[in-house]
């Protein structure tokens, strides 16, 4: 097969495949007009399937962190910058009236060098921990500092899956890594902010399998198994209409069988939810994972999608909140700022010192 036969096939299995996820799909739209009360499952925990949402107006102070991050493999040490900036933006009346940065932007990023004997997979579940650590701890920090309504964390409110049995190097990281979100939910609570977690590129599959579970088995629209190409976000484009939002659901049927829910408390796994939104006709819906504080669930659901939806309104190809934007921007890294400090290292060590760069790195042609 030549590049241009590859190319034709390709575009023509994309939009086959297309077309069957949203003949597929259409097949579900009936399920809004149903109540979620008529198929008594404990997974469903709204009445609706879906709500429509108005966006809000912003009178709010709402910080939002993200971090950069690039490392560095050596003969006998790895080394990490990570870059971690807050942003807090204060509005009234929808208008921002100040921005705060925390720390400062033109901060040097902070290094961390390892000698332990990482291999591939764990120098990046390493890399990861040390980004994960830095925005944890810097928004336990902006929320005790700045008092934000709202606090919004990039990607996931759980750390996500790694290889960290008891017998791997990286177990005591991963350990103090739980307890440090368990302390970021605590000064939540402690300070009244919502703390909430938008995640950019989701595949996940929580609101497809409950769908297949709890609602199909029991409603015969289609067979369960037509929605098994689908991820949530994927179904939900179809399915969600603009300023829509899923119902709400738990992040997992099960505390004790999910691989990082179980290394929690309880008290905090108990409080982990999740919805989808779409705030705008051409993006995708995105998956926000929040802690419930308590408060009536869809009312509590429908404040915090409303205050997305108002954040999200900066461009209509890309639905995402301006204080995690801003936040990204501010805290990017390029690779070449690494090399800098390689050199420097490598100058002085002196130029006769081979241990440093690996081999790979190192060839003459």
């Amino acid at each position: 097969m030549n590049v241009n036969s590859l190319i034709n096939d390709a575009v023509i299995r994309i939009k086959g495949n297309e077309g069957k996820k949203k003949s597929t799909a259409e097949k579900l739209f009936q399920l809004k007009k149903q109540k979620l009360a008529d198929f008594n499952s404990s997974e469903l925990l709204e009445e609706n399937f879906f709500y429509e949402i108005l966006p809000a107006e912003l009178n709010h102070k709402i910080a939002g962190t993200d971090s950069g991050f690039v490392g560095k493999r050596m003969h006998s040490i790895d080394i990490i910058l990570v870059k971690t900036v807050s942003a807090i933006f204060s509005y009234k009346k929808n208008k921002l009236i100040k921005a705060d940065y925390f720390p400062s932007p033109t901060d040097f990023p902070k290094p961390f060098i390892s000698s332990n004997t990482l291999e591939n997979d764990e120098f990046q579940s390493n890399q990861s921990f040390l980004r994960l650590k830095e925005e944890i701890s810097n928004s336990i920090k902006v929320i005790k500092e700045f008092k934000p309504a709202y606090c919004f964390l990039d990607g996931s409110i759980i750390p996500q899956y790694a290889e960290t049995g008891k017998n791997s190097p990286l177990y005591s990281e991963y350990s103090n890594l739980i307890k440090l979100f368990e302390l970021l939910y605590q000064t939540a609570e402690e300070n009244s902010c919502n703390l909430i977690a938008t995640v950019e590129d989701s595949r996940g599959s929580r609101f497809r399998s409950i769908l297949q579970k709890e609602i199909l088995e029991k409603n015969k629209l289609i067979e369960s198994e037509a929605l098994n190409s689908f991820f949530d976000s994927s179904l939900l484009d179809y399915l969600l209409s603009k300023n829509e939002r899923s119902f709400c659901f738990n992040y997992s049927s099960s505390i004790k069988e999910h691989p990082i829910l179980n290394d929690f408390n309880e008290k905090w796994a108990s409080k982990i939810k999740a919805f989808y939104l779409k705030p705008s006709l051409l993006d995708r819906p995105l998956r926000i994972e929040f802690l419930h504080n308590g408060k009536e669930l869809t009312n509590y659901c429908n404040e915090i999608a409303s205050v997305i939806l108002s954040l999200s309104s900066l461009h209509k190809e890309y639905a995402y909140p301006s204080v995690l934007i801003e936040a990204d921007l501010r805290a990017r890294l390029k690779p070449n700022e690494i090399e800098i400090l390689f050199n420097k290292i490598q100058d002085k060590l002196g130029r006769d010192n081979a241990f440093l760069a690996l081999r790979r790195n190192s060839r003459p042609f």
